[in-house]
């Protein structure tokens, strides 16, 4: 089976390219050869020995990311509560793309902004449900054929915890506010921010959105997103809450487009699988020219120390402990329940790298753990 991350450091940087695809494809040329050196294992039953390299650690890399996708799951767990949670999407209009592509950090904030102040506005309505939401917003930047697709995947508690903190408010089990509403106050949040980032200067045009940039050319702009459908999507509960959170969890840590989907490399050509929920899901297979491939996976590599994920109301980082304690508390969660869920040391503590802990077990023995006995230093100069 082909590799991704090897196919793609084999690839020359484009030029001109944006300094953050440049440090991704610098990372993965790097990740898991001498240039980051290694580390050596020996077991500690049979006394053999074996040696892996480093890994880059980037998150736009197809091989780094399981670790902490497991222990980003680990530590939602610790704060579930036993509701039913809704999966909303908070989709941008493809008109605004062009924009996008040069304004990542501040349009990819206000998204995840306006999607969350949207759900909190409803949530806090008396006429919807007065009452405080737990939400983890995500953002995801493409879809299955790596096109750019700007959303934000929300996932709700299906109920909240009253101003007061004297009562949990449900939901309906498969409603939870009406989608044509929060289109619509997403669209107004959404377009009243771009106007404050343009009148404090804070959008740059360039490109393709260099047009944009005379007042006439703007007013314009924004005269055509007004009645562009803005269709946010709503799924009701399906399995329990840990299904859900494994469902999200494939997004927060994930690359564009996994080694798994990869099925041939060659002759300037890229074959990858994908599904077309156009047609109820149906897995497909995809070929594109292997510089049109490059470009859409690099349209997915986020600003660096961009924070994808965020966690509001609820689940806010302040008070989160006592609100959810309360939470459960006035769900009448019985007590060894409620311990199972609250969070523990190895849940809110990932785990450590391969190149400081204990490994898996020993694959010539199958015994005891292999420990890191020795590390090898990096050689330098090795790779373009």
């Amino acid at each position: 089976m082909p590799v991704l991350a090897d196919w793609l450091a084999r690839r020359a940087v484009p030029e001109p390219c944006a300094p953050a695809p440049r440090r991704a494809l610098a990372a993965i040329r790097r990740c898991r050869t001498p240039a980051l050196g290694g580390h050596i294992y020996r077991c500690a039953d049979c006394t053999g020995t074996d040696f892996a390299y480093h890994s880059c650690h980037h998150r736009a890399c197809p091989r780094c990311g399981g670790s902490r996708i497991a222990a980003w799951t680990a530590k939602q767990e610790g704060r579930l509560l036993p509701v039913p949670y809704f999966h909303v999407v908070f989709p941008l209009p493809h008109p605004l793309n062009s924009l996008l592509r040069v304004n990542h950090r501040a349009l990819y904030s206000l998204l995840v902004q306006a999607a969350a102040q949207t759900l909190r506005e409803f949530a806090r309505a008396p006429q919807h449900l007065g009452a405080e939401l737990g939400i983890t917003a995500v953002l995801h930047t493409g879809g299955q054929t790596l096109p750019e697709h700007i959303h934000v995947h929300g996932r709700v508690t299906g109920g909240g915890l009253s101003a007061a903190g004297t009562q949990w408010q449900p939901r309906p089990p498969r409603f939870l506010f009406a989608v044509q509403a929060l289109s619509q106050v997403l669209r107004g949040k959404y377009l009243a921010g771009l106007r404050r980032l343009r009148r404090h200067q804070r959008l740059r045009f360039v490109g393709e959105s260099a047009a944009r940039a005379a007042d006439e050319a703007w007013a314009a702009f924004r005269t055509q997103l007004q009645p562009t459908a803005w269709v946010v999507y709503a799924k009701p509960p399906w399995g329990g809450p840990e299904q859900g959170l494994k469902y999200l969890s494939r997004y927060p840590h994930r690359v564009a487009i996994s080694n798994q989907r990869l099925v041939f490399v060659g002759d300037g050509l890229v074959r990858f699988r994908s599904k077309d929920y156009a047609a109820g899901g149906s897995p497909k297979v995809m070929e594109l020219p292997a510089a049109d491939f490059r470009r859409r996976f690099l349209l997915h590599v986020v600003p660096p120390r961009f924070v994808r994920i965020r966690h509001c109301g609820l689940l806010a980082t302040r008070a989160r402990q006592e609100k959810l304690a309360r939470g459960r508390q006035l769900l009448a969660v019985v007590a060894a329940a409620a311990t199972s869920l609250l969070p523990t040391k190895n849940r809110e503590t990932p785990p450590a790298s391969a190149e400081t802990a204990a490994s898996a077990l020993c694959p010539a023995c199958g015994g005891g753990p292999r420990r890191v006995t020795a590390l090898v230093a990096p050689q330098r100069g090795i790779l373009p």
